[in-house]
């Protein structure tokens, strides 16, 4: 198959591709016997920690299960300090050294086992001056990778001479740097003996010598800490390895595709050198190559992600951000986002001092003008959000005038105190003024219109929705509510709901005209205007067809691909091009599973191949701006981009 790469980015590649190579698991015998000491569990989860840090899969097993059962399956087996192992544990261990296997033992070790391991060990030695047993300095080349010296500071050591093909590869030295004469590892063909035990004070250390030794006994590790083959390195994006993308990259167009096939042969580049550097004992560095290798492949494929001009890149965002408005703005224009949609205002309390709302409880500063002059001091544009016919932030007190007001909406089960009744005149002046003092006394950038609807079928159902209902329509309701919710009107009931609030709109609209016509008006929208029409009163297609939008934002909050796009194209299809559609994709909305930054990239991709004018993302946080828009400013959003006023042709 022709590979494709992001500009048909949901196409996922096939093809063969090498299985990294498996790093070996290594057994850890906890010490469990009577004459284990109170730092043995210290001992245990310093050599476990040094291997997870070395990325060394380990398994646990103890001296009872050794005693009884052997060791499990594995290539090395580590003892960090086991005292009063008894005939048959050692009896086990033999027969695990006979599978062939290696033993790695730390400080304590029976004499008879030290022996078969090459070494003979002695006292336990205490230090005469402080520092005398303060590293170990390698005097043997025979294992690859082990560091020149290692910082391991112990108190007492156990005395160990080479014996029976055992071979020094590490003596103590002082602190000054002096030879303490007091051998520190004693290698053979079967294991090692180093006499100090681990310490959790020092696991970088530790993990050195130990990532060291398990390498030398079984080379198969450093093939799997740092793979050089193409195929092992991936899957790169869609791509099953790094070879797949490479070869999708010889085949596309596009000088987009640049950044990409730099970094793709900055990779190969490294994984080249990685045999060599193995070769010259320089495992750190192959390992490290192996990773940038790695990081280059997927940033490459990031980078392949084209950037478009104009368009939409926006995100939603609370009244407060983390960093501050300063920090937040600052972020999204390094990503060359162009605009944030804060609410700040519900349509009963405002996050920011207004002469027209209440103010939130929460409320302690300014949030509105900190972030129009971050807006302003970075090149973002700021359309704060109304949430319509929301309560939110009001206090119980408010909620409770309102009630009595008769301004809170009704339904069958009695008073919603989280929505106010949409025919309620006061209510609708308040909305409208609060639209206009934004863009008039704050000079906003435009305002976005969120929770605009009712909040379900069932309502609202007050006197005064009867009282405007039966004005409005000339029909007589003997029956309220029965016969609109579900009697002979409740066709008209549901019609008249929505010219309720598109009516809302329209006087927004012109209003806003009047005293800021370069003002810009939008909705974030339900994402299914067919059905949400009639549950929510929600007509945003009759916004678009009489012009009460600049544009729109459906809040498509799907992670599945194929209904996501599903969604797209009914959504393109009823905007019918008159206006932009800035698709809303949602990777902290409320749905499982989440939006991955891989997903909202291809969802991006995917609108914008879709007919899609912009993107607005859900929502601004500080997992956005650390996980989600470096990704995308390395390709999707790599340059700067225009605010489009009109529909793509």
């Amino acid at each position: 198959m022709r590979f494709a790469l992001p500009a048909l980015v949901l196409v996922i590649a096939s093809g063969a591709s090498a299985a990294a190579a498996t790093v070996p698991t290594v057994a850890v015998v906890r010490p469990d016997l009577p004459e284990s000491d109170a730092d043995a569990a210290d001992r245990f989860d310093a050599v476990t920690a040094a291997l997870e840090a070395g990325g060394i899969p380990w398994k646990e097993t103890s001296d009872s299960t050794v005693e009884s059962w052997g060791l499990p399956e594995v290539p090395v087996a580590i003892m960090p300090g086991n005292p009063g192992v008894s005939d048959a544990e050692l009896s086990r261990l033999r027969a695990f050294l006979e599978r062939p296997a290696r033993l790695i033992v730390f400080h304590e070790a029976p004499r008879a086992l030290a022996g078969d391991l090459g070494a003979r060990s002695g006292e336990l030695m205490r230090e005469i001056v402080d520092g005398q047993f303060h590293s170990l300095r390698r005097i043997s080349d025979r294992v690859t990778g082990l560091p020149p010296s290692l910082v391991l500071p112990r108190r007492s050591v156990r005395e160990l001479w080479p014996a029976g093909g055992g071979l020094t590869v590490a003596s103590w030295r002082t602190t000054g740097g002096l030879d303490a004469s007091m051998a520190g590892i004693i290698l053979s063909d079967r294991g090692a003996v180093i006499g100090a035990a681990p310490d959790p004070a020092n696991i970088e250390q530790l993990k050195l010598l130990l990532r060291a030794l398990i390498g030398h006994f079984e080379p198969s590790l450093w093939a799997a800490l740092a793979p050089s083959d193409t195929r092992s390195i991936g899957p790169v994006g869609h791509y099953g390895s790094l070879t797949d993308f490479s070869a999708a990259l010889q085949s596309a167009t596009g000088d987009h595709l640049s950044g990409s096939r730099e970094d793709v042969r900055e990779a190969h580049s490294l994984l080249n050198s990685i045999p060599d550097l193995l070769d010259e004992g320089k495992q750190d560095e192959a390992i490290e190559a192996s990773r940038k290798a790695e990081a280059l492949a997927q940033r490459g494929w990031f980078r392949s992600y084209p950037s478009r001009n104009p368009e939409v890149r926006g995100v939603w965002a609370s009244d407060t951000v983390d960093g501050g408005w300063d920090d937040a703005v600052a972020k999204l224009k390094a990503a060359n986002f162009n605009m944030v949609f804060p609410y700040m205002a519900s349509g009963a309390a405002a996050y920011y001092p207004s002469r027209i709302l209440p103010t939130t409880p929460s409320c302690k500063a300014n949030r509105l003008i900190e972030a129009i002059r971050a807006g302003r001091r970075h090149g973002v544009e700021v359309h704060p959000r109304i949430l319509g016919f929301f309560t939110m932030g009001a206090s119980a007190e408010h909620k409770e005038a309102l009630r009595q007001q008769g301004r809170l909406a009704l339904s069958p089960d009695g008073t919603d105190r989280n929505w106010l009744c949409p025919s309620n005149h006061e209510n609708r002046l308040q909305i409208i003024r609060t639209a206009l003092e934004m863009v008039e006394d704050f000079e906003a950038d435009g305002v976005q219109f969120d929770y605009l609807r009712y909040s379900w079928t069932d309502r609202c159902i007050c006197d005064t929705c009867r009282q405007r209902f039966e004005a409005d329509t000339g029909v007589t309701v003997s029956r309220w509510p029965a016969d609109v919710l579900s009697g002979a009107h409740k066709a008209r009931f549901l019609d008249w709901r929505r010219e309720i609030v598109t009516s809302l709109l329209r006087t927004v609209r012109q209003k806003m005209h009047e005293v800021r016509p370069d003002a810009s008006l939008s909705a974030s929208v339900f994402i299914n205007w067919e059905s949400h029409r009639d549950s929510f009163g929600q007509d945003w297609k009759t916004w678009i067809d009489e012009s009460l939008v600049d544009f729109v934002a459906p809040m498509t909050y799907v992670a599945d691909m194929e209904k996501f796009q599903g969604w797209v194209r009914k959504q393109e299809a009823w905007s019918g091009g008159k206006v932009p559609v800035a698709m809303g994709i949602g990777p902290f909305a409320d749905i499982n599973p989440k939006v991955t930054p891989q997903g909202v990239l291809d969802q991006v991709q995917a609108s914008r191949k879709l007919g899609c004018e912009g993107f607005v993302l859900f929502n601004y946080q500080r997992a956005l701006a650390e996980d989600y828009l470096p990704l995308l400013a390395l390709g999707a959003t790599s340059a700067p981009a225009e605010i489009p006023t009109e529909a793509r042709e």
